[in-house]
């Protein structure tokens, strides 16, 4: 079994008016969306195993998630009120299904990455399950300043936050855009726990609260995997011009 866990669940406040219509994961773009494009995207990798979390026009999401998902993919539905955060989200979802996904991806993107890469790490027992390593898909090309990033050292582990307003990498090899693509790791759910008792009333970061801890404890590594090819968010009204334009392209 090959599982995904896509993030649907923002708020999109930053689309301004085009949110009145349309959960992020829902915009139109050309005769897709960020939601129907990514389903279509796992289900070429071999996904077969779906989760996705709702919160604002959720009934919304959830719809276009069924009319999209093919045959081969089971859907679960992780309603969230308040929001959970992507820690919050991954923890729920491991208290639920008891695993983690192979892949976790936000539904506000369009890329021509491959998720094979990805999905096809699926172990075939729970024991195996439990030492899937933790890879971060990272965006040399986009330009840190636009969204700050993760830097990694010499052999590509992750070891910190790289902020946006900070011009120069901390680590000796470099930085990049975090993508939201990765694969987690089971030594992140500790410090998700404690994350989630200790600020009850938060949402909580996988990164901030679960990567990063455990790396600081030494008891999971990341291995940054350094994507070139497309990579595109659509959280704001230029930013969806923009992709509409260039999707045609994308789209063959």
């Amino acid at each position: 079994m090959s599982s995904a866990l896509i993030l649907a669940a923002g708020k999109a406040t930053r689309l301004e008016g085009i949110r009145d219509s349309y959960a992020k994961a829902n915009v139109p773009v050309g005769d897709t969306t960020p939601l129907r494009f990514m389903l279509e995207r796992l289900d070429a990798a071999g996904v077969t195993e779906v989760w996705i979390n709702l919160h604002y026009l959720g009934e919304q999401v959830r719809n276009e998630a069924k009319r999209w998902a093919s045959t081969a993919m089971k859907l679960h539905f992780i309603e969230e009120d308040p929001l959970l955060g992507t820690g919050g989200t991954l923890l729920e979802m491991w208290r639920r299904a008891g695993y983690l996904p192979n892949i976790v991806v936000n539904a506000k993107m369009f890329t021509d990455f491959d998720f094979k890469m990805l999905a096809e790490s699926a172990a075939n027992s729970a024991k195996q399950e439990q030492l899937q390593p933790a890879c971060l898909v990272l965006h040399p090309p986009t330009p840190l300043a636009n969204f700050g990033g993760l830097a990694f050292d010499a052999d590509r582990k992750i070891l910190a936050l790289h902020p946006r307003d900070q011009l120069a990498p901390k680590a000796p090899e470099g930085a990049a855009v975090f993508t939201g693509i990765s694969r987690p790791d089971y030594a992140w759910l500790p410090f998700l726990e404690q994350a989630a008792q200790q600020y009850p009333c938060e949402t909580i970061c996988s990164i901030r609260h679960g990567l990063l801890p455990a790396i600081a404890a030494g008891t999971s590594t990341a291995q940054a995997l350094l994507f070139e090819g497309y990579w595109r968010e659509i959280s704001t009204p230029q930013r969806v011009a923009e992709i509409r334009q260039e999707m045609p392209d994308l789209l063959g």
